[in-house]
């Protein structure tokens, strides 16, 4: 094979992708599901999620990976993905009660997926989070997580492998969220 069509053939495999289509729907970890079993947090019900203000409308509808768009699988929202997985978590704990008087509402406020780069990419995603009991706000924090993986020159490798990190970018958010000191305390059972 000559040294152009070699050439040729790499190009093509970096530029793979151009594609639309939503992500896997969240899957809870079994490690999270006992964390909150063992736990000593009183069913909760999960209100409205929606993008802050300051998140541009276009990233709660959708992140580009190479010439790839990737969208929720929740009403074309990732605002509403944030809340399908929150719920998907303390449903598998049973943890969840859609009539309880606490309820975990939130705003989404950054989502970002870089993964131009040839060796190196990443992904945040942030949220602030409030938690309500009887109407009075008990908690209200902003949590982000932050991931950086091993990226490659070519996007059939490249493009799976973000959309798969940045899949698991939102188990990630709500780990934080179920570890902070302050949100235990506000969701614990009396």
């Amino acid at each position: 094979m000559s040294a152009k069509y070699l050439l040729v053939l790499l190009a093509a495999l970096a530029l793979t992708g151009c594609a639309t289509g939503p992500i896997g729907a969240h899957q809870s970890s079994m490690e999270t599901v006992q964390t909150l079993r063992q736990s000593n947090m009183a069913a909760a019900s999960v209100g409205e999620f929606v993008p802050a203000p300051t998140l541009q409308a276009a990233r709660d509808k959708s992140v580009s990976v190479r010439g790839s768009s990737l969208k929720s699988p929740s009403a074309n929202s990732f605002s509403a993905y944030l809340r399908d997985s929150l719920i998907q978590d303390l449903r598998s704990a049973g943890k969840y009660d859609p009539a309880a008087g606490t309820v975990i509402t939130g705003q989404l406020t950054q989502n970002e997926l870089n993964a131009a780069g040839f060796s190196k990419a990443d992904a945040t995603v942030g949220a602030k989070f409030v938690v309500t009991r009887g109407g009075a706000s008990i908690y209200d924090k902003s949590i982000s997580a932050t991931h950086e993986w091993e990226s490659s020159f070519i996007g059939a490798i490249a493009i799976p492998e973000a959309i798969n990190q940045y899949t698991q970018m939102y188990s990630r958010l709500l780990d934080k969220l179920f570890a902070d000191e302050e949100f235990k305390k506000a969701v614990a059972a009396n």
